[in-house]
């Protein structure tokens, strides 16, 4: 689905560490506007103290400051939505933060209340604001209806420890949260980047399929996962990049510039290839089984063959009825899509079997064997529409690899005779490993990389390394569920790419 409207993160994000608006950032913001997408900005600042940005930005969209405390215009006065801290609640708050060491600040209606003006940062919030505080000695004073409560300490690791007692602390009453390393935010329960989305999506009509959001920091997190694309910068923490759906530059490296090009202007259908793919795609990473070739009925016959020998001689040895193995449920439930140890472990445990290590390694083995045998019987079936897929991609320039979790890809490809329309194979390798290993054999990131698969398991293996694009393949029914998982886009055929004449039809 189109993205029509694109909400940033400011410190972190849209500046540099020397809180610097660069060229190229301002000129994606135009050409985000040339291309007919909306952008406004989120931040713990308060309004006027994001009036430089949005000047330089020429921002007209709704803004909202505080951490969403407070929607306004873009004029930065007039408020559209507020939401504040009961006096009871920010008192509490206020004396367990003083009590924990922390300075604190306090910001009601326009103004910025604090009693220590030579403190730790009071000076670079006084910069980044672009005003001045107010000193007051009695906190207490100012807390009728605050938006929002700073604890600050250059003490990062007691930050920290705050962030989490507060949390426990308040409860449902206030939401706790660390901004930048030496602050925690404390604001409205409903005051976090979330529901900045949901109120964007209120206030402009849209879909929240149609809002991208990008941020750094782990209280970005709730809105890069509430938007239908999340994009976390590259300075990001592991766990804000593993939750985001892409993963950017960093803010001094132009991260927001470079996202807005790759992941919102660059994504179809805005700009499309006659093969239906991102512009940025250099290469195709296909999985084997269910996409390339139909294997499955192979790997199920030969787990039948193993269970059934297995169960049988189980029920002789305990004088109990032998129940064979199921060769479409058992299949489908505990094998397809899976490694092949997990899957087994799983199949034994659904009988209630518990077996040594190496004897479940053994089971698994001779499986292998029953396999080899049916291949060296039968001719591996491939899926027309895919293959022909996989040659139209060559032609294009674009390098092909096939993956499979399976030891014999090699002897599939052959018995298929498609093994000479790949430039690198990867198997017996647990994802994601696998698709950034054949990544690399193709000397692309994995951002430059579309993958095919057609299980939501390796669906969501695949968005979670932030590869460019994820196509499911529905062969059995389940859009739905690939869609769900991270799916950009679901076909039953990768031909139906080539068929549409270099348009896709947006997934709904």
């Amino acid at each position: 689905m189109t993205i029509k409207l694109l909400i940033a993160d400011i410190d972190g994000t849209m500046v540099t560490r020397d809180k610097v608006l660069t060229a190229r950032t301002c000129e994606a913001v135009a050409r985000l506007r040339a291309s007919g997408v909306m952008f406004t900005v989120t931040s713990g600042r308060p309004p006027r103290g994001m009036a430089g940005l949005v000047a330089s930005l020429k921002l007209t969209d709704p803004v909202a400051a505080f951490n969403g405390g407070v929607y306004v215009k873009s004029d930065l006065t007039t408020v559209l939505e507020q939401r504040t801290l009961p006096p009871a609640i920010a008192r509490q708050a206020v004396d367990f933060m003083l009590q924990a060491g922390l300075d604190v600040w306090v910001y009601q209606g326009a103004d910025w209340f604090l009693r220590g003006p030579e403190a730790f940062r009071v000076a670079r919030e006084r910069s980044n604001v672009g005003f001045d505080p107010v000193v007051i000695a009695d906190l207490h004073g100012v807390l009728d209806a605050p938006i929002k409560l700073v604890g600050v300490s250059e003490d990062t690791a007691r930050v920290a420890r705050c962030e989490a007692e507060l949390s426990m602390r308040l409860g449902a009453e206030a939401s706790a949260a660390r901004s930048t390393p030496y602050y925690v935010d404390v604001t409205h329960p409903e005051a976090n980047k979330g529901m900045v989305v949901r109120e964007a999506s209120r206030l402009l009509g849209l879909p929240l399929e149609q809002i991208a959001a990008i941020g750094d920091m782990a209280n970005d997190l709730p809105m890069l996962t509430t938007a239908g694309v999340g994009i976390a910068m590259g300075n990001a923490s592991a766990e804000v990049q593993r939750l985001a759906r892409h993963v950017t530059r960093t803010n001094d490296e132009d991260g927001f510039a470079y996202a807005v090009d790759a992941f919102i202007l660059g994504q179809p259908p805005r700009a499309r290839t006659k093969l239906g793919l991102p512009p940025r795609a250099r290469a195709c990473l296909f999985g084997l089984d269910g996409v390339l070739a139909q294997t499955s009925s192979l790997h199920a016959r030969a787990w039948k063959q193993l269970c059934d020998y297995y169960l049988r001689q189980r029920a002789q040895a305990s004088g109990q009825p032998f129940i064979p193995f199921d060769l479409v449920r058992d299949y489908s439930r505990y094998f397809d899509g899976k490694p092949p140890l997990e899957g087994l472990h799983a199949f034994l445990d659904s009988r209630g079997i518990v077996l040594q290590e190496s004897t479940v390694h053994a089971l698994n083995d001779r499986k292998t064997g029953l396999l080899v045998e049916l291949l060296r019987q039968e001719r591996v079936e491939t899926y027309e529409g895919t293959v022909r897929y996989v040659q139209a991609a060559r032609a294009a320039g674009l390098r092909t690899a096939v993956v499979s979790g399976s030891r014999h890809c090699a002897e599939m490809l052959q018995s298929a005779g498609i093994s000479d329309l790949f430039d690198a194979r990867l198997d017996a390798t647990p994802p994601p490993e696998v698709y950034l290993a054949a990544a690399r054999a193709l000397g692309v990131d994995s951002e430059e990389a579309v993958i095919f698969e057609d299980t939501p398991d390796g669906v969501a293996t695949a968005r979670a390394a932030h590869f460019a694009y994820v196509i499911g393949v529905d062969r059995l029914g389940r859009s739905a569920e690939l869609r769900r998982h991270g799916a950009d886009l679901v076909v039953t055929d990768p031909a139906a790419l080539l068929e549409q004449d270099g348009a896709r039809d947006e997934a709904p």
